[in-house]
């Protein structure tokens, strides 16, 4: 630990959060930055044995063999899930909503269903 006191811009070893995923969500076109950063931190705050990855280009995170990523698009962010039964029950919520089979998506000009979108991701990575 003393090494990271006298030379700060080492990358910390003993942090579960993984640099390429970090510099993505940096890069997150404003008009979704905070609500991505958002949900990615109650996820991580919950589970505390995540593993993050960039998958397929995309932030990845894993837990006892299920996941889910985010993907920023032009106009939208899809949220995907290991299984369609999430799609379907955010389907069922939000009947209006686009949805691909394994996941949904969110337009910027759309309502943002923060805290349904953070129960839902719980559930997935139980």
């Amino acid at each position: 630990m003393l090494l990271y006191a006298l030379v700060p811009t080492l990358p910390r070893l003993d942090s579960n959060s993984n640099p390429d995923v970090e510099d993505y969500l940096e890069k997150t076109p404003s008009i979704r930055s905070e609500k991505l950063k958002d949900l990615v931190d109650s996820i991580r705050e919950e589970f505390s044995d995540l593993r993050e990855s960039l998958k397929y280009g995309m932030p990845t995170f894993e837990r006892n063999g299920r996941w889910v990523a985010f993907s920023n698009h032009k106009n939208h962010l899809s949220v995907y899930f290991c299984e369609e039964s999430f799609v379907r029950a955010f389907r069922a919520k939000f009947p209006k909503s686009e949805n691909g089979k394994n996941c949904v998506l969110i337009k910027d000009k759309e309502k943002f269903p923060s805290s349904y979108l953070k129960t839902l991701l719980k559930k997935t990575l139980q």
